[in-house]
């Protein structure tokens, strides 16, 4: 069976995420409060939710051999029948200071990932939004 690999057109050019962006442009300059307030409100969830569960995440992989939910992952059909001393032999028990410094540097890198993503929805400098945008469209007009 042949599987076709068509492309949407739109996705592929950003033209539905340029009218996103152009309502947001709309938005941060007749509203910039409004727009401000989305871009916090947004960069706090995705942050709060990224960052904690990243810690959460290295911090009992690391300590207990979990996964956040207190799963062992350190673990396979080996363990059938092995007594749980022996079982106990597979929690990491890494030293937690070193746990902390671990999972915070993760938690750092998320957290700027995280401010990267906004930053693609919904930048900071809407200034600079509304040049790119006159920019743009005094070189399409330059076309015609």
């Amino acid at each position: 069976m042949a599987t076709t690999f068509e492309l949407d057109t739109s996705d592929y050019l950003g033209i539905d995420h340029s009218a996103f962006r152009d309502d947001m442009l709309a938005l941060a300059l007749s509203k910039p409060s409004e727009y401000f307030q989305l871009r916090k409100n947004v960069l706090a969830s995705v942050n709060k939710n990224a960052v904690a569960n990243i810690y959460k995440i290295y911090y009992n992989l690391l300590t207990k051999g979990t996964d956040p939910a207190d799963n062992l992952v350190l673990r396979g059909d080996f363990e059938a029948g092995l007594a749980k001393e022996t079982i106990d032999k597979f929690v990491p028990r890494y030293p937690k200071q070193k746990v902390n410094e671990f999972a915070l540097g993760a938690s750092e890198t998320i957290d700027k990932i995280a401010e990267d993503a906004i930053e693609i929805l919904l930048p900071r400098g809407y200034e600079d939004i509304a040049k790119e945008r006159s920019s743009t469209k005094g070189k399409a007009d330059m076309i015609k």
